[in-house]
């Protein structure tokens, strides 16, 4: 079940990637190289301006899928991290592991 919820977290997340090179070429083309190049360190400042600027550049489309495919890889990241961690196989090797770092002591 997990590696379900983790596989489709995993294509929401290509698709907000998608969605930042989309604005980011939008920076590059309406903003200049300077933004771009900012835009490409800190994705943060691509999803900003994509908002601030929505409306002038025709982003608004891209923004809300974006922002919801963001949200949704959150979420199922969330869920699939909590449904790993309560699984028997789990436990046990986190058992084990902490056994032998006892050990070592």
């Amino acid at each position: 079940m997990s590696s379900i919820i983790g596989l489709l977290a995993l294509a929401i997340g290509l698709v907000s990637i998608i969605c930042w090179i989309k604005v980011l070429i939008v920076i590059f083309n309406k903003a200049g190289v300077g933004l771009g190049i900012l835009g490409i360190i800190c994705p943060i400042f691509t999803f900003i301006w994509g908002w601030v600027k929505n409306a002038e550049y025709g982003l608004k489309k891209i923004m809300l899928i974006w922002t919801i495919a963001t949200g949704a890889s959150f979420v199922l990241n969330v869920v699939a991290g909590a449904t790993m961690a309560a699984s028997p196989e789990f436990q046990k090797a986190m058992n084990e592991a902490m056994q032998k770092a006892s050990q070592k002591q």
